[in-house]
């Protein structure tokens, strides 16, 4: 028995089981229902299989009932990377469509686990420096090593660390080292050329292997600088492995707070281009430099 003679055999059950009358009111009362928020998402999947073999159609949900759109599918999907209308081959997901979030899902998986290329560190000229975690397995096990140095590489900011720079540069590969070897030969030259011919005084540019946000503030602390900039591998999803992060924090405070940091989020190829932000992220220091704060404060909220 094919899917067609099955929906004509129930169809027929259901109406046989009730008079011609009845039938017809029993199809306008399934017409005119609305979802119920309450039930399970399988409850609505049967109601709407049931609703189909008797013929009915089911009311759109009512956030879709006022909803019109302004463009096609294409319209919408030029506008966004993510996973619209994709499909299914029956209660599948097309092969197509399974291929690319198993390509993306590997992809993220191999930055969180990547180290940034070692030709890129030498190119920008970069000095190494660890958290107090020992391998990535006890990084992303225990969050609070990646936010603090190891002991061997506070005495390297101390002893090679350009001492009380105006703006202090730092590298993390935190959850996408692939993000950092994507981003920093493009974004970093530019940053330190237009911060050079303002004339402001760099520290020496630091890459901290498996460190998270807050372990730059001890670098900028040990150097003695006034302001902060951040480079941080940003958690992979499933569009893109290569989104970073830039922090401009403004040090010289009595007590810190998270509050005042200004971010500037989702740069890749794909979202804000690094030459582009290169240029935010130099008016951010310059203003921070100017201010002499940053965050919460410098919006005055």
């Amino acid at each position: 028995m094919d899917e067609r003679e099955l929906r004509e055999l129930v169809r027929a059950v259901v109406v046989g089981a009730l008079s011609g009358q009845e039938a017809e009111a029993e199809k306008a009362r399934l017409e005119r229902v609305r979802p119920d928020p309450r039930r399970s998402p399988a409850d609505l999947a049967l109601a709407k299989r049931a609703a189909a073999w008797m013929g009915a159609s089911p009311a759109q949900p009512p956030v879709l009932a006022s909803w019109r759109p302004v463009g096609t599918r294409a319209y919408y999907l030029e506008r966004t990377p993510a996973r619209l209308g994709v499909g299914a081959a029956g209660v599948r997901y097309r092969t197509d469509t399974l291929l690319r979030f198993l390509t993306d899902h590997a992809a993220a998986k191999d930055a969180v686990s990547s180290s940034v290329d070692p030709a890129v560190v030498a190119k920008l000229g970069l000095v190494s420096l660890q958290s107090a975690a020992r391998d990535r397995a006890e990084f992303l096990k225990r969050p609070d090593l990646g936010r603090r140095l190891n002991d061997a590489s506070r005495e390297i900011v101390q002893k090679r660390g350009v001492h009380a720079p105006q703006v202090q540069i730092v590298c993390c590969d935190g959850l996408s080292a692939a993000a950092l070897t994507a981003n920093l030969p493009i974004i970093l030259p530019r940053i330190t050329d237009e911060l050079t011919r303002a004339g402001i005084r760099l520290g020496t540019p630091f890459l901290v292997n498996l460190g998270r946000v807050v372990v730059a503030d001890e670098v900028a602390r040990l150097a003695g600088a006034e302001v902060l900039l951040l480079f941080v591998g940003e958690r992979p999803g499933l569009k893109t492995a290569e989104s970073m992060g830039g922090y401009v924090t403004y040090m010289k405070v009595r007590q810190f707070n998270e509050a005042m940091r200004n971010v500037t989020s989702n740069i890749h190829a794909g979202g804000l281009p690094p030459a582009e932000a290169a240029g935010q992220l130099v008016q951010g220091v310059l203003r921070a430099l100017k201010d002499k704060r940053t965050g919460v404060d410098a919006t005055g909220g």
